[in-house]
């Protein structure tokens, strides 16, 4: 297995929880090298895909650095999809829909081993004639494998895992932020390079395992998020 994808994960998750001092550069391409005994190739390109992922920027002849902290901010609740569009037909298609085997980034968000298999599931969200919503799913294949047994083009997942796989979802995590769309999310949206959309990221549990990761980008000339709250 290729040693980079390791190296980003667990870069990401020291950057995700502070470990490296905002304004303070990163560990250099050669101490990375070092520490996880690869070449010095393999730790930069670890570091150029989380730096087109927005997690550092790098400065020259200074060094890498964290972007900073996300603030995050209150609690919100954001419904299924098929109620995002009323007064729309909305379709689905199904890009793939597979048991691949955990890499390293998947394995730490489903609290599972690297190598283990998972069900992954990406979907293209519509409505009228407009892509809206691209969905990238991560299901632990030992709590749910069946879910693939079921026609996903069509039936509701969170439908499925509770009804006809009988798992009790007891919560979800959710956080949502502004991203710029790579190339290919702006090609499967039929947007610009580089278009302003939402991330939704949302893990849920069923007692203290993780069922399922996903992702989801969402265009942001079409879709606005409100709340209401006591002040």
């Amino acid at each position: 297995m290729a040693k980079y994808p390791l190296i980003k994960a667990t870069l990401k998750e020291r950057l995700l929880s502070s470990h490296y001092p905002e304004g303070l550069p990163l560990p250099s391409e050669p101490q990375l090298a070092k520490e996880f005994e690869v070449s010095r190739m393999t730790a930069r390109r670890a570091i150029d895909e989380l730096e087109r992922e927005g997690y550092v920027y790098r400065i020259q002849g200074a060094g890498t650095f964290p972007t900073g902290k996300r603030f995050r901010q209150g609690v919100f609740r954001i419904r299924p999809f098929r109620e995002w569009a009323r007064g729309a037909e909305t379709g689905t298609r199904i890009l793939q829909a597979r048991v691949l085997d955990a890499t390293p980034e998947i394995a730490i968000v489903l609290q599972i081993q690297p190598g283990e298999p998972v069900v992954f599931v990406h979907r293209l969200r519509s409505a009228g004639d407009e892509n809206l919503v691209i969905e990238k799913r991560y299901i632990n294949f030992e709590m749910a494998g069946d879910v693939l047994k079921h026609n996903l083009a069509v039936e509701s997942i969170h439908e499925v895992l509770v009804e006809k796989l009988g798992l009790h979802l007891t919560r979800v995590e959710q956080s949502l932020e502004a991203v710029n769309l790579r190339a290919e999310e702006a090609e499967l949206l039929r947007v610009p390079l580089g278009t302003a959309a939402f991330l939704l990221r949302r893990a849920t549990y069923a007692g203290t395992r993780r069922v399922a990761y996903v992702n989801y980008w969402v265009r942001g000339d079409r879709y606005a998020f409100q709340d209401t709250f006591e002040p």
